[in-house]
C-alpha cells in the first residue's frame, strides 16, 4: 500500500494525479475544449479558473492563445506545485466565496469539478455572479447524482472530497436560477466517469484500495455503496449572468 499524507485531501496527496497524469477531474481536455467552444470567447477575454488546482487549465488556456487568464484556489500545496513547474503562471490563493476581483469584470469563469468540493454553494454562486460582467459566462463540469434519494448516504460519509457536495441536476439548476444565472447548455457526460474509474483502478489496483488511501477515515465499501445508490453522473453546463 502506498503511504498517504494524513490530513491531505486526494487532490493534494497525488492519488488523483498518479492516475490521470496531473488533471484532478474526469473528462481530460475534451470537456475543457467543449466548454470553451460553447462560451465562444475572444482571445483577449478575461477568464477566471476557480478551483484551478496546480494551474494546468490556466497553462492550457495560455497555450491556446488566451492572454488574460487567472487561476484561483484555496490549496497552497497545489498552487505551489503549479508555480514550481511554471513560475510565471498567474495563480492566486483565494477562497471561492471571497474572490480578489472587482465586480463586473470577468468575461468567463471556469469551474471544472470544483463546485462540488465547496460546502457553501449559495455563497460561491453569489460571488461568481458578482465578478462576472453582465452576460458573462459561467462554465462548469462536475459530478451530480442521478438518484437524489442517495444524497443522504453520501452526505453522511466522513469524506474530505467533493462527493459530499454532490447535488442533483434539478437542485443545482434551482440554485443557479435563484442567484441570477440563465442556463444555456446542459450536457450529460457520465461516460467520462467510467474511463476515470478505469484510470484509478489501473493506478491503484482497485477502487477499494484508492478509497482506503484517499479517505482513511471512511470504510471503502460504505463509499462504494453510497456512490452506487446515488448513481453518480457527470455534466457540462454553461450559464450566463442575467
Amino acid at each position: 500500500m502506498t503511504a498517504t499524507v494524513v490530513g491531505q485531501s486526494m487532490y493534494e496527496n497525488g492519488l488523483l494525479s498518479k492516475a490521470t497524469g496531473g488533471l484532478l477531474r474526469p473528462g481530460s481536455w475534451k470537456l475543457t475544449e467543449q466548454l470553451l467552444k460553447l462560451c465562444d470567447l475572444p482571445i483577449n477575454a478575461l477568464v477566471l479558473d476557480v478551483g484551478c488546482g496546480s494551474g494546468s487549465t490556466v497553462k492550457y488556456l495560455q497555450e491556446a492563445g488566451f492572454v488574460n487568464v487567472v487561476g484561483v484556489d484555496y490549496s497552497k500545496p497545489l498552487l505551489q506545485t503549479g508555480l514550481h513547474l511554471h513560475l510565471d503562471l498567474p495563480l492566486a490563493c483565494s477562497r471561492s466565496d471571497i474572490l480578489p476581483v472587482a465586480s463586473n469584470q470577468v468575461d468567463a469563469i471556469l469551474a471544472e469539478c470544483s463546485l462540488s468540493a465547496m460546502s457553501n454553494l449559495d455563497e460561491v454562486l453569489v460571488e461568481l455572479n458578482r465578478v462576472l460582467r453582465p452576460d458573462g459566462r459561467l462554465a462548469l463540469s462536475d459530478i451530480y447524482t442521478r438518484n437524489p434519494d442517495g444524497l443522504p448516504a453520501l452526505g453522511a460519509l466522513p469524506l474530505n472530497c467533493g462527493l459530499r457536495g454532490t447535488t442533483s441536476r434539478d437542485d443545482l439548476i434551482s440554485h443557479m436560477l435563484a442567484h441570477g444565472f440563465e442556463i444555456l447548455v446542459w450536457e450529460d457526460h457520465s461516460e467520462t466517469l467510467k474511463y476515470f474509474v478505469a484510470q484509478l483502478i489501473l493506478a491503484h489496483g482497485s477502487m477499494n484500495e484508492f478509497w482506503s488511501q484517499s479517505e482513511p477515515t471512511a470504510d471503502p465499501m460504505d463509499i462504494q455503496i453510497a456512490i452506487s445508490k446515488a448513481k453518480l453522473g457527470y455534466f457540462l453546463l454553461v450559464a450566463k449572468k442575467v
